[in-house]
């Protein structure tokens, strides 16, 4: 583009900014004292509020009546760092193979064949909408992406976080300190460890009222209107109830 690059180390980037926005909210960020109006906590983007999506029933895998009445736990490693599914999904559907929970297990693309033998409470596909599924799903075990945390999160799903590679590590240290769920060390979980980290969200109704405090946070942020604002310049766009 011509341009001079950026004097500095590269992380340093935003002492050089006029305004830095952060796709998230409040609840789900350490504070900030003094950093004013040129750090923005907008929300996430493109994630849609609970309930405002029809899902096409032709999406949906054949199974998707086996979760009417079951409590349901899903499990995923992103569409990124699923190449080695023994990381985080077999882990958990080891763990939870006794437990009285549907488990649901989505690949990120990986064949699914690459999970090995199922239990019986174990439903897999490579993809599943999570518009569909995350209204029906009471606990979400995932390796801490930033995007599917707050999918999540703005449908009031607690969690259950295992990673350290990329941000995972701080997005996990959020979910623990937000009160929105458990952290785990590492990619690679004990069966046990996860069991026991699923019934503690499970059944502890402090982790679902906190995440939904976030989801409640989330329907109130601007989204993309307040990146627009952010880009053009003016007053911040308030987070607040929709009018």
């Amino acid at each position: 583009m011509g341009a001079r690059p950026p004097a500095g180390f590269m992380f340093g980037w935003t002492r050089a900014a006029d305004v830095t926005v952060q796709c998230t909210v409040p609840g789900f960020e350490y504070p900030r004292p003094g950093l004013g109006d040129t750090f923005r906590l907008v929300g996430p983007v493109g994630v849609p509020r609970a309930g405002s999506v029809d899902v096409d029933p032709a999406l949906l895998p054949a199974w998707w009546g086996d979760l009417d009445g079951r409590t349901v736990v899903h499990v995923t490693q992103g569409t990124v760092a699923n190449d080695d599914l023994g990381q985080l999904l077999r882990p958990t559907i080891d763990a939870l193979a006794d437990e009285d929970v549907l488990v649901v297990a989505a690949t990120g693309g990986t064949p699914v064949e690459r999970l090995g033998p199922l239990p019986g409470n174990v439903r897999a596909a490579t993809m599943v909408p999570y518009a569909a599924l995350l209204p029906r799903t009471d606990v979400m075990v995932t390796n801490g992406g930033y995007g599917g945390v707050h999918w999540a999160l703005a449908h009031g799903v607690p969690l259950v976080v295992a990673g350290s590679t990329e941000d995972k590590a701080e997005v996990g240290a959020r979910v623990r300190w937000s009160g929105a769920g458990m952290q785990l060390r590492g990619n690679r979980p004990a069966p046990d460890q996860v069991r026991a980290a699923v019934r503690t969200v499970r059944d502890d109704p402090a982790y679902r009222a906190a995440a939904r405090r976030l989801a409640e946070q989330i329907a109130a942020s601007p989204g993309v209107a307040g990146v627009v604002e952010a880009v053009e310049g003016g007053r911040p766009v308030p987070s607040g109830p929709p009018a």
